[in-house]
């Protein structure tokens, strides 16, 4: 299955992706940035995210919140943002029609926000209230002290929402601070894909490319060293305990992150897997268990995510260090391997069939990948791992030396301990 798609850069370094999608009638553009909370410096933290939520408070052509959403509306479709700790991206899903203004409006917050002083103060607190309302969370927040601590003093340990008493003192001058040094060409990305040409889309987009300010890209931060850690976080308002037991894996552009994503399926990605086996079927021992990978450029992590009652935190984090060590000494089985590879496989088919998965494909693979590669391409990525080699990387990754425990809501004579991560 051939993909089709249309690839150039600007003179001042923009990289620009369309993907043309004729069994489709809507349009998906994200403009994305390349910098997200690692390019923060340590009094920075949270402003790559506080830009995100400013800018659509007001810009030339939008001055104000009122008249923003107004015009998000009158697209008749959806217009969002996030922040992540390697990109920021502004994004949109209209209908054709309504192509032209929504590169109007995702252009606009880019190149022209106002960073109104007082409307900053009111989304200030909005900023402080989404800090709280994640601490709130046991599973977001057992997250974000796993990354914390894996990469402590690194930039990946920086939160993406910043710490509420460094948010607190960000206003106008450092939004057009940090605007001015970020928002630049060669840090742009702009991917679109669905019911639209590549000569038009270039027109209607050459406005917004005359507003960005050249420059020289920004450089990336140095590789951060994960570290192998115990964190018991007592929280006696919480009815379970919530665990993230994490690996050191690899980033993006390794070899074996294909195969490391089989092995995460293997162990915890679905009803038939190792640990759900185990870890529900078997002992009871909780209600929901997963694995999963977070991949960055430098390096990721394998993470095990779960929540039980209190009392059997303990008994959880050493059967799944046990199951993990068993994984690594005996292998998976040949059906195993096989079932994580159909799931892979569909979960790329199916991403195939939206523009804005496909607009978001793109420009994954264009940031973090080596180059981009149609369906059948990434396919048969997938089915070159064999056995052997999926065996090989289980013993490189799931080491309990380099295991570390992220762990909210335990209590007394319950904390995870050293000996428990054994297996």
């Amino acid at each position: 299955m051939a993909q089709s798609f249309f690839r150039t850069t600007t003179p001042t370094g923009t990289e620009i992706l369309i993907e043309p999608l004729a069994h489709v009638r809507s349009c998906s553009v994200g403009f994305w940035v390349r910098r997200g909370s690692i390019h923060e410096t340590a009094v920075e933290e949270g402003l790559a995210h506080f830009i995100e939520h400013t800018v659509f408070k007001g810009t030339e052509r939008y001055p104000d919140p009122e008249s923003m959403s107004a015009a998000t509306d009158a697209l008749g479709g959806n217009v969002d943002a996030f922040t992540g700790k390697e990109t920021a991206c502004f994004y949109g899903k209209v209908l054709r029609e309504q192509l032209p203004d929504l590169i109007a409006l995702l252009g606009d917050l880019v190149t022209t926000p106002r960073f109104d002083a007082e409307e900053l103060v009111r989304e200030r607190s909005v900023i402080l209230e989404e800090i709280a309302q994640s601490e709130d969370q046991p599973d977001d927040w057992v997250s974000e002290l796993f990354y914390l601590n894996f990469w402590k003093g690194g930039t990946l340990a920086h939160p993406i929402l910043g710490r509420p008493e460094q948010v607190v003192g960000y206003g106008a001058e450092e939004a057009r601070a940090f605007f001015r040094r970020t928002y630049r060409a060669p840090n742009l990305l702009i991917a679109a894909a669905g019911d639209l040409e590549p000569e038009p889309f270039l027109a209607l987009l050459q406005p917004v490319l005359d507003r960005l300010p050249d420059g020289a890209p920004g450089g990336d931060p140095p590789a951060d060293a994960p570290r192998p850690f115990i964190l018991n976080t007592p929280r006696k308002d919480l009815q379970q305990a919530s665990l993230i037991l994490g690996f050191p894996a690899p980033g993006h552009r390794h070899p074996d992150r294909v195969a490391v994503n089989l092995l995460s399926h293997v162990l915890g990605g679905g009803m038939s897997s190792r640990l759900f086996m185990e870890l529900r079927e078997k002992h009871a021992l909780c209600y929901q268990i997963g694995s999963y990978l977070t991949h960055y450029r430098d390096g990721g992590a394998l993470q095990i995510s779960a929540s039980c009652a209190p009392d059997k935190a303990r008994e959880l984090v050493q059967r799944g260090a046990t199951e993990c060590a068993r994984l690594a000494a005996k292998g998976a089985l040949p059906q195993e391997l096989e079932r994580a590879k159909l799931h892979a496989r569909t979960s790329l088919v199916f991403s195939q069939e939206s523009s804005s998965a496909r607009m978001f494909g793109l420009a994954h693979q264009a940031i973090h990948m080596e180059g981009i590669r149609d369906l059948d391409a990434q396919i048969a990525e997938i089915d070159t791992v064999d056995l052997d080699m999926l065996n090989r990387v289980a013993r490189d990754v799931l080491r309990p030396e380099v295991l570390a425990i992220s762990a909210l809501g335990t209590r007394k004579h319950g904390e995870i301990r050293k000996q428990d991560l054994a297996g």
